[in-house]
């Protein structure tokens, strides 16, 4: 847990960077800029709720509410880098104004997309044990269901 506070406030420090970098002011025409001060908000929100998860036991729902709500927000949000980043040429103009701020963009619209392919491919699981038939895939408290054997060894591929 301590490691995804650590890895948390490791993605603040390069963004705060880049937006101090004097280069950075001379942005791109897809308004990088706008979309980094975006992503430095999203990742305090982020921070905020890392540090949530790690002091409290067990979550509250509203605060689970408000997790799910942040991860629909994000989710979008990553959607438009994505199209920024991947789908339009004008951007290979950045690489040459903003190196450092052009990379960053390109390296999250990495990450994201292999993290917007996981969740696509668990967010079934989590609704058909959620919604359809509860705790039949994954039950924490009575240790049984399909998946018990699979999380008890990756703890990571379940949700809260």
């Amino acid at each position: 847990r301590y490691l995804l506070v650590l890895g948390a406030l490791a993605m603040i420090v390069p963004q705060v960077a880049i937006l101090a970098d004097p280069k950075s002011e001379r942005s791109c025409p897809k308004d990088l800029l706008q979309m980094l001060v975006g992503l430095i908000i999203l990742s305090v929100a982020m921070t905020c709720f890392t540090i949530t998860f790690l002091i409290m036991e067990p979550i509250p729902p509203l605060i689970k509410f408000s997790f799910h709500t942040f991860g629909g927000v994000a989710a979008l949000y990553q959607f438009i880098l994505m199209g920024k980043s991947f789908g339009d040429d004008s951007i290979s103009n950045c690489h040459t104004t903003v190196p450092t701020m052009w990379y960053y963009f390109y390296f999250l619209a990495v990450i994201g997309t292999i993290a917007l392919v996981f969740y696509l491919v668990m967010a079934p699981f989590w609704l058909w044990n959620g919604i359809y038939r509860r705790d039949s895939l994954y039950n924490n408290a009575t240790r049984q269901g399909v998946f018990w054997p699979v999380v008890q060894c990756c703890g990571c591929l379940w949700h809260i």
